[in-house]
């Protein structure tokens, strides 16, 4: 039996920001040699079995279930914050805004009693980690890419990427409206939309200048065709720690343009940051200079490598999970043999 079991609620077979986290997490770990676990996605009542007897590290919500097991929570984001955050967007009398408020009290009382019963909090950012370390111990793992997946943009023009899904309640999805007004701005630079689509985003955003290439299986070469990625983000985004796509596109040494709380848990003098039409095109517009791009871009490829490392950032969760397992005595709780326990050292147990 596995010793640590990764569990989401998530499909891994979805390609999204809720996956990708615990995709790279598991590829680093089996890079590194740290074999002991299992993955269990679409984590319900079904599969509590299947994690008994295990130190659990639960992505976001799949705690939920848990009883008496001993768990990490890997928080990719506050989602009562997220709720609260849109629930200012709608007018006092909209049944909209009443929505989002019992949503964000729910998401609280929840996230609030996950995170005492864990032993420990993984925290995708240090926004998200200023905000929780009052309640649980916490360690920073930031979003991360392995660095050697990503070859350098390709693209001698400016071109702009924007990578979805573009699908209603989406993030990606509530920021039509200033990507319209920026399009229609820049009606002689290609924007290219990369993800599942809605049918209403795209029929809204219909314009020569516009080329939506839907799920990619190539996303990697498909991204660096581009030379500039386009990621306005609106306010309720602010406690999602970094986000995976501008990680990808620095890494390919592509300059990101974005809002205010999309530059969150990342460098700002680093990223182009605007928060009105008129910043984010001309932010754009400066761009068309290919040197002032690749001096930029150079300078994004070397704070991935530093601090979004997943080479880097995975021996802290190993290291975790070496100490809480056997800190909280599963070794000696479980059946086994007690002359092979003898035999191992903890980091040897793991790495075996």
């Amino acid at each position: 039996m596995k010793k640590i079991s990764i569990i989401t609620h998530r499909d891994m077979n979805e390609v999204n920001g809720s996956t990708a986290r615990p995709r790279w997490q598991v590829e680093a770990l089996e890079k590194h040699g740290f074999h002991d676990f299992q993955l269990v996605d679409k984590f319900d009542e079904t599969k509590l079995n299947d994690v008994s007897d295990t130190l659990i590290h639960a992505h976001q919500f799949s705690a939920r279930l848990l009883d008496d097991q001993k768990y990490i929570i890997d928080i990719h984001g506050l989602e009562h914050e997220q709720s609260s955050n849109l629930s200012h967007e709608y007018p006092v009398y909209s049944w909209k805004k009443f929505a989002f408020m019992a949503k964000s009290s729910y998401y609280k009382k929840v996230e609030s009693k996950l995170f005492q019963k864990a032993v420990h909090l993984i925290c995708s950012g240090e926004d998200i980690l200023d905000r929780v370390k009052k309640i649980q111990n916490c360690t920073l793992v930031r979003n991360s890419v392995f660095l050697n997946n990503y070859l350098p943009t390709k693209c001698s023009t400016l071109q702009i990427a924007l990578v979805g899904p573009f699908i209603p309640g989406t993030i990606n999805f509530d920021g039509i409206h200033i990507i319209k007004k920026v399009i229609q701005e820049l009606p002689e630079i290609q924007f290219v939309f990369i993800g599942k689509t809605d049918e209403s985003f795209r029929s809204r955003l219909d314009y020569s200048n516009t080329k939506f290439l839907g799920i990619v299986d190539n996303y990697n070469e498909i991204l660096r065709s581009c030379s500039v990625l386009f990621s306005p983000y609106p306010e309720n985004a602010r406690y999602l720690g970094s986000k995976n796509k501008f990680l990808e596109a620095a890494a390919c040494q592509m300059p990101v343009v974005t809002t205010s709380s999309g530059a969150i848990d990342f460098r700002n003098d680093l990223l182009l940051i605007g928060d009105t039409t008129k910043e984010l095109t001309d932010l754009i517009r400066s761009m068309k200079d290919e040197n002032e791009r690749n001096d930029l871009g150079k300078k994004l490829r070397t704070e991935i490598e530093q601090n979004y490392n997943a080479d880097i950032e995975v021996k802290k969760i190993i290291k975790l999970c070496t100490n809480f397992f056997y800190s909280l005595n599963f070794i000696y709780t479980r059946k086994q043999n007690s002359k092979r326990n003898q035999h191992y050292k903890s980091d040897e147990y793991f790495y075996k």
